[in-house]
């Protein structure tokens, strides 16, 4: 009886680990991908690696490919694949020390509050972006969807990019083409002011250039000239990389209230209202939308021919150069 009962517990044990492992290379080959899919069609999924049952979810390390540079992120599932975050915090991690030299393994930083912005009578909201990370994308998408609720609000709004010019050509984080995309957008914004949002607006879609040069009316030749002028393109591009240099800017998007680094997901999350919080917590004089409770809803990220977003939790992701 003893022998049958440990023959039947062992073949139990192996049926069980059999069931566990055909269910991980289920998640692995099927779940997870079409979630990423329809996460974002735009990034292409090269792996899905480092699979494990950790209280009770799946963690897994994702190798996307992002507007052509591999990333990776760590991110979990539940096991019966219904609710998916593409990020997360250990709680044992928040009661981890600095290490000898000082830095911080898993220590998180204070929030900030209203009371610790920078305040100013002219209040300005910088976005750093590049412009074909997906959520730099959707935070110019933010900013025009915050724009179109309270008109009053696109006044305190400004777009800069993050890159480098080396050897008299512009580069940027994701290649060649973004590079460009970045500089023709400086230009219509230095150049052609009224048509910047235009354009963009239309660029977010698909990111077909021409088309929405068209659209937008740009003119080509004021464009062509300031492009190629590297006493007016460059010149205003490397305006925009020295002042990301000097906050230490390095992932697309970051927000600047006042030359003040800030993280809109101390304020709410990556939606209208926090844009409205941040720009009222930064202004000395009080303005009169911020009694106003604005949207709280995600923005699409990555081109997109709606702005409404798709999966809950994916706003806080971010394009970073190291």
């Amino acid at each position: 009886m003893i022998i049958a009962l440990v023959v039947a517990g062992a073949l139990a044990a192996v049926g069980m680990i059999k069931m566990n492992r055909d269910q991980i290379v289920k998640v692995k080959t099927t779940l997870i991908p079409n979630i990423v899919k329809k996460l974002d069609p735009s990034v292409t999924l090269k792996e899905v690696a480092n699979i494990k049952d950790e209280s009770g979810i799946y963690v897994f390390e994702l190798k996307l490919e992002v507007a052509g540079k591999e990333q990776k992120f760590t991110s979990y599932m539940t096991r019966d694949g219904k609710l998916f975050f593409t990020g997360g915090i250990k709680v044992s991690d928040l009661d981890k020390k600095p290490d000898a030299k000082g830095e911080t393994t898993g220590e998180q930083k204070k929030p900030l509050t209203c009371t610790d912005v920078k305040k100013t009578d002219a209040p300005t909201l910088t976005a750093f972006v590049v412009a074909d990370c997906p959520y730099g994308l959707q935070m110019q998408r933010l900013m025009k969807v915050a724009a179109a609720e309270e008109q009053e609000l696109g006044k305190f709004f400004n777009i800069k990019y993050i890159g480098s010019v080396e050897n008299g050509k512009i580069t940027s984080m994701h290649g060649d083409k973004e590079a460009e995309e970045n500089l023709r957008q400086i230009c219509i914004r230095e150049e052609q002011k009224d048509l910047y949002w235009p354009y963009v607006s239309c660029y977010m879609r698909e990111g077909k250039s021409s088309a929405c040069l068209t659209e937008a009316k740009v003119n080509l030749t004021q464009l062509g000239t300031c492009m190629s002028d590297g006493q007016k393109g460059l010149a205003y591009a490397q305006k925009d990389f020295d002042a990301a240099k000097k906050l230490a800017v390095s992932g697309s998007p970051t927000l600047v209230i006042n030359d003040m680094v800030v993280s809109e997901f101390d304020f709410g999350g990556r939606n209208v209202d926090s844009l409205k919080q941040l720009i009222c917590c930064g202004s000395n004089a009080k303005l009169g939308f911020c009694d106003k409770t604005l949207s709280k809803n995600d923005v699409a990220a990555s081109y997109s021919l709606t702005d409404e977003g798709q999966v809950a939790g994916s706003a806080s992701a971010n394009c970073a150069t190291q």
